[in-house]
């Protein structure tokens, strides 16, 4: 929240998506984000997974939100997260961004507008290298142990039963499917990243496989633009110093930089909308 161009608020809320706008989940959602605010807000700008800017469901979502916030709904500008990303770090045409949150992407923004990108699809069709899929590795070292008579002792093991209760299969299998969508194999990565700061050698094997996997995304957009540079940034890469440091391995050249996408957008709010 901003006011008077300076940050006055910050905090998290529910997981809110376009598919979700409309549905009761998507409801509570907003009504806690609405009451979490300290005063009601001027202007909204939000950037959302699965919209598209100057759609039919971002009229939508402009208007739920508008009515939502008390707002005319010329005061709310919506466009997609990935876009709300990419201007956050990059001018358009000028480079390639790759994002690991729970999940992954490689992302570019022609000057046209034109995008162009690799990956992205969900954790049920691909997503490597971004949270889920490093959590679900870590699922499978373990349940691969399982199957073979062993149950694993070591600092990953020991970050894995601290997040899911234990290391027998009952326990991972409630943990695994107990709750919908990703969050709680992604809620692992964590995991995996202590694990390799405390010297544990099968983490940082994973999260080598990670950092080859999101380096393998930006290289397919770049075989189609050219070696344009790659900006990295998202949640997963601060699971550990060793993450980005893996990735810079894999992707010469690559510039890992944090952002608040949500202080962008208030900013973007505060200025009707504009980059």
């Amino acid at each position: 929240l901003l006011r008077g161009g300076q940050v006055v608020a910050r905090g998290t809320a529910p997981p809110l998506t376009a598919a979700l706008l409309g549905t009761e989940a998507g409801a509570a959602a907003l009504r806690v984000l609405a009451e979490a605010l300290p005063a009601p807000p001027d202007a909204l700008h939000a950037g959302l997974p699965g919209l598209s800017a100057g759609t039919l469901g971002a009229a939508a979502a402009q208007d739920v939100l508008a009515r939502t916030f008390g707002l005319p709904a010329e005061w709310v500008g919506v466009e997609g997260d990935l876009d709300l990303a990419y201007h956050a770090h990059l001018a358009p045409g000028a480079g390639i961004l790759l994002y690991a949150g729970t999940g992954s992407i490689a992302y570019h923004v022609a000057r046209d507008g034109t995008v162009l990108r690799a990956g992205g699809r969900g954790y049920r069709l691909g997503d490597d290298g971004g949270g889920f899929s490093l959590g679900r590795a870590a699922l499978r070292w373990v349940t691969d142990a399982l199957d073979a008579g062993e149950v694993p002792s070591s600092w990953l093991a020991e970050e894995i039963a601290a997040v899911t209760g234990g290391l027998n299969w009952e326990t991972l299998r409630a943990f695994a499917y107990g709750t919908p969508g990703a969050a709680a194999i992604a809620s692992l990565a964590p995991a995996v990243g202590r694990a390799a700061d405390a010297g544990d050698g099968m983490a940082a094997s994973l999260l080598d496989g990670a950092a080859q996997s999101l380096a393998d995304l930006a290289q397919r957009v770049q075989r189609r633009i050219g070696r344009l540079p790659v900006t990295a940034t998202g949640g997963a890469l601060r699971v550990s110093p060793q993450f980005p440091a893996a990735l810079a391995r894999h992707l010469p050249g690559v510039t890992v930089v944090w952002r608040d996408h949500a202080e962008v957008a208030a900013h973007r709010a505060a200025r009707g909308g504009r980059p």
